[in-house]
Formats: structure tokens, sequence, C-alpha cells
């Protein structure tokens, strides 16, 4: 078993395969529900290509951005074997496309395959730990800090097709916002500050981050200015 990455990259090759072997293809056009909150976990999707969203309706009728996952990750585990329904929907934010399993084919599986049942158990346990560890930091940290490593876990999911410096984080400020657990107006004015450092420009429904290596600096030190992309940057 591979250590890090994600569960794709964690599970033996050999057992992937037979996992996916399992499923069917399916595609995924912008904005389309992988899942929906609410519904029965009939069944896990394995993501092979593209971004989606994770998110939660609250009693109010908002909607709330949990969490971005990409490629090689494994969506609706908890549900399936618990035999709950699902506690948050997926939604796809560009083409994505995957391997979907029936909920019954993919229990035999983890029947028949005790390292894959406890990398999932293991998934499951990091993701609660991440939460936790997120909610902390979160809650401890400035704004500031809060909006900067909110930006740091995304280039991540859209470093690939960006030019070597500069990313596009497609996400509202709203939703930038519910990442960093802070308002609108500081995130708002966090961004303005943000801007003038050079760290960030932003632009209608999205972020853009000239040079990941500032940004990353940035987190320590909050007295670090953005190069602005330039390629003799020392942080790239």
């Amino acid at each position: 078993m591979r250590d890090g990455g994600n569960f794709a990259t964690r599970l033996p090759v050999r057992e992937l395969a037979e996992l996916v072997g399992r499923g069917r293809p399916v595609e995924y056009r912008p904005g389309d529900h992988l899942m929906r909150q609410g519904d029965e976990g009939d069944c896990v999707i394995i993501v092979r290509s593209g971004v989606v969203k994770v998110l939660s309706n609250d009693h109010a009728g908002g909607t709330r951005l949990l969490a971005v996952r990409g490629p090689g990750e494994l969506l609706g585990e908890i549900a399936c074997v618990d035999g709950g329904v699902r506690s948050a929907s997926v939604l796809a934010q560009e083409k994505v496309s995957g391997v979907k399993i029936a909920r019954s084919r993919f229990l035999e599986y983890l029947d028949e395959h005790p390292i894959a049942a406890r990398e999932v158990t293991r998934q499951v346990t990091l993701r609660l730990r991440a939460a936790e560890s997120h909610t902390a930091a979160m809650t401890s940290e400035c704004v500031d800090t809060r909006v900067l490593q909110a930006l740091t876990d995304m280039i991540v999911f859209f470093v690939e097709g960006s030019s070597r410096t500069l990313v596009q984080v497609p996400l509202r400020q709203c939703e930038l916002a519910q990442l960093a657990t802070a308002s609108l107006v500081a995130t708002h004015r966090s961004l303005r500050r943000l801007r003038d450092r050079n760290l960030v420009t932003t632009r209608y429904g999205r972020v853009q981050v000239p040079c990941p290596g500032c940004l990353n600096r940035a987190i320590r030190s909050k007295s670090i200015t953005g190069c602005g992309g330039s390629a003799e940057c020392v942080s790239g």
C-alpha cells in the first residue's frame, strides 16, 4: 500500500483495479449532482478526473461549502457503510468522470478485501480528524491566516492547466468565507489586504494566486509581500 495521497493512490494497484471493475463509468457536466443530501446511500463513486464540491444545506435554507475533492477520491462511503442517508451533496465543479459502484457490490468487495476495508476506515478517520483540526485552526487564527490557509488548501485542486505560477481558484468569495470560517465582510476585507500585499487578485467568481510559493510563505510571516508571479521568485 502506498502512503499519502488520496484513496486511489493508497490502495494497492491490483485491489483498486478490482474495485473499479465492479462499477460502471459515469460522466457529469459542470453543475450536475453526483449525490444529494438526504438521499439513500446506494452507491460510491471514485473520481477519475475533474473536481467536485461537497455542500451541506442548513436549516435556514442556505448552502455551505464543506470541501473540495479531486481525482482519486472515494465519495459516499459513509452512507454506504452505515446504511444512512447522504449527509451532504456533491456537485461537479467542472467536467467530471468517475466510476460508480453499487452499494451491494461495494460492501461485498470490502468483505472480501480487508486491506481495502481498513483503508476506507482510515479515510473516514482522517477526514474526521482533518475536520476537527480545521475547526480548531479556524477559530484560533486571524482571518487573513484563515483565508490564506483556505486558498493554499484549494490550490492543489486547480493548479493543473494553470501556468507555472498563476493559479485560478474558481470559488466565489462567499465560498471562500465558508472554508475560512469567516463572515463575508471579514473575507472581503482580508482579500483587500492580501491584494495590497500582491498575494492575490480577485475576479468575478474566482481568486487568482500569482505565486503559490509566496502564498505559502505568507501563512508563516505577515510581512511577506508577493512577487506577482515573477519567474525569478525564490519561493517558486
